[in-house]
């Protein structure tokens, strides 16, 4: 999957071919997440885990200090995600996109 996100107008994009992310920023005692939120330090070090379930995405707060928003709604627990969905953790936006033809025939629900 394609994972695009921006934090104070600048935008990014990053290619992860794992089932399962952790969405964060670096610590001493932790190590470096999957994907580096940085220098957003309104994201917590562990901030959101994001899985592949078969043909379904999920991503799950990991109890952050500020939240995640799904399409602009605070999620506690997990949520089922789609292509397309707009995720805010701290003052960065995500979007997830298929990152190849047979990812975009799944259509994740």
């Amino acid at each position: 999957m394609l994972i695009f996100y921006s934090y104070e107008g600048k935008e990014r994009v990053v290619e992860l071919n794992r089932n399962v992310v952790v969405i964060g920023r670096p610590s001493s005692s932790l190590g470096l997440p999957d994907l580096d939120l940085s220098p957003d330090k309104n994201v917590s070090r562990r901030h959101a885990r994001l899985w592949r379930d078969g043909d379904a995405y999920w991503i799950e707060d990991l109890n952050s200090q500020l939240g995640l928003l799904v399409n602009g709604i605070r999620i506690q627990g997990k949520r089922a995600v789609k292509f397309g969905d707009r995720i805010v953790a701290g003052k960065t936006e995500l979007r997830l996109m298929p990152s190849n033809t047979q990812e975009l025939e799944a259509k994740p629900q």
